[in-house]
């Protein structure tokens, strides 16, 4: 059974198929922890991989439990940041997060076909064509809705699962090297060693906000939702680990690492289960990538939808597929451009896209606590069990974090300069959207010009056509 919400469907979903759903936001594979093995010595990974949890991803899954269950709405963070911060920063933090993950789904697409484009040689019209065609699959799943997507991305993450879990048993069961030996690399300071995991690390701890974008779509988001982040963040914890453990400990050779070099999760699978497990891992990186990227599709083009409703971004971009219920013209704007991303080189879009998905997480943060503080009384039904005192304790941790990975010496200049370049578009692009589509007093005026025409048209309360104490509607409060 479905029900209808801002023009949307909402549909049932599972706990269990939301855990798999939230799994494919922050984690569909460990591809890319060798890197963090090679550049900052395998002791010191598996130490980050513990740590940053504690410091990001727990408290990310928590504050975003507590404001999506106050604020079940499709959009998800850019409603919080809204309600909480006003028009101005609400939108700031929906362009942000947007574009981040615009730049953040075309990646995993490019490099799937990259891939290939290795194996057979093809050129890079045939690429860019294979490219189109994947996109076009996966914006038509996204267009029929949360339901068959949410049943494709179980299907891929079981085919990610396996491998890394039988990395993690036959490894652990083959020990022969020490895998949190040496801690460092010889030479590497404790701040190099940050400096060089902690962007990647971060990277793999994140998503766990996205899932709440589309919960104007599912039936009782406010305990689903919740649910499935606490349930997926110790699953990620154990997967990263202990399939990390298992390949250092059966392969050791730490130093050949690397998502490039001789040994990436393929490589080690070869090691440590011969073919069979490293064609697995082939299947997997498919898996994970095109997991990824469906997700995101889906999750990125909510907030574009919801800023259409609120007069602050074109008006197409808020149409809803008249059967299936979904805002299918959001989903297409995100799939065309990355159509288009998929043709280009991605060495400087890539390089912004932390730097604003960390903005985007900050004002997340923000958001939490300033309702904590404004709203107290603002029904909660996830609460983080904390006083306001506690909790903003416990965010400024996660708010610190970013802010390093932001900075010159968390990243590089590279990502300073052009992330703050891209972050700076947000403010002009909020006044022109503004004054073309009328933002919160075009809002107001739609919503009373709705309200006068039902006044019209219905019976007075009181009358002899209508009962006693029929309600008398009133403006919606922004």
């Amino acid at each position: 059974m479905t029900e209808v919400s801002e023009g949307l469907r909402r549909v049932p979903m599972r706990v269990w198929v939301a855990v798999f759903v939230v799994f494919s936001f922050v984690c569909s594979g460990g591809f890319g922890i060798e890197d963090m093995v090679s550049g900052s010595g395998p002791g010191f990974a598996l130490l980050l991989l513990l740590v940053i949890p504690f410091v990001w991803g727990l408290p990310q899954a928590l504050v975003c439990s507590e404001l999506g269950s106050a604020l079940p709405e499709d959009g998800g963070l850019y409603r919080w940041s809204r309600r909480a911060n006003g028009q101005f920063m609400g939108f700031q933090t929906g362009w942000w997060w947007t574009l981040s993950i615009f730049v953040d789904s075309a990646v995993y697409i490019a490099l799937t076909v990259d891939y290939m484009q290795n194996w057979f040689h093809f050129d890079s019209w045939v690429r860019w064509g294979i490219a189109i065609v994947l996109i076009a699959v996966f914006a038509y799943v996204n267009v029929r809705g949360i339901q068959l997507a949410s049943s494709v991305l179980v299907v891929f993450q079981v085919l990610v699962f396996i491998p890394f879990f039988l990395l993690a048993v036959i490894g652990l069961a083959n020990w022969h090297h020490n895998p949190f030996s040496p801690m460092l690399l010889h030479g590497n300071s404790l701040l190099g060693g940050v400096g060089v995991a902690l962007s990647v690390g971060i990277w793999m701890y994140s998503g766990f906000e996205s899932l709440s974008t589309m919960a104007g779509e599912i039936q009782k988001p406010q305990k689903v939702i919740p649910k499935a982040l606490m349930i997926t963040l110790p699953i990620v914890i154990s997967f990263y680990v202990l399939s990390t453990m298992g390949g250092l400990s059966a392969v050791g050779r730490f130093q050949e690492w690397g998502t490039s070099g001789a040994l990436d999760f393929m490589g080690v699978g070869r090691v440590v289960g011969g073919q069979i497990l490293r064609y697995l891992f082939f299947v997997a990186m498919f898996a994970g990538n095109f997991a990824l990227f469906l997700a995101f599709l889906g999750a990125g083009a909510r907030p574009s939808y919801t800023l259409s409703k609120d007069k602050l971004a074109p008006k197409f971009l808020s149409k809803t597929h008249p059967k299936y219920g979904t805002p299918y013209a959001a989903i297409l704007l995100m799939a065309a451009v990355d159509v288009v991303l998929v043709r280009n080189g991605f060495a400087t879009l890539i390089v912004i896209d932390v730097f604003l998905l960390m903005l985007a997480h900050i004002t997340i943060y923000i958001s939490a606590i300033r309702l904590r503080i404004n709203e107290p009384d603002l029904e909660r039904p996830y609460r983080v069990g904390l006083g306001t005192p506690a909790f903003i304790a416990m965010c400024a941790v996660p708010i610190t974090v970013a802010v390093f990975a932001m900075s010159p010496w968390g990243n590089g200049w590279d990502y300073f300069i052009w992330g703050t370049v891209a972050a700076l578009t947000g403010p002009p692009a909020y006044f022109v959207f503004k004054r073309i589509y009328g933002g919160q007093k075009a809002l107001d005026a739609e919503r009373a010009a709705t309200v006068q025409v039902a006044g019209d048209a219905a019976p007075v309360a009181g009358s002899a056509t209508a009962p006693a104490g029929s309600p008398v509607v009133a403006p919606v409060a922004d």
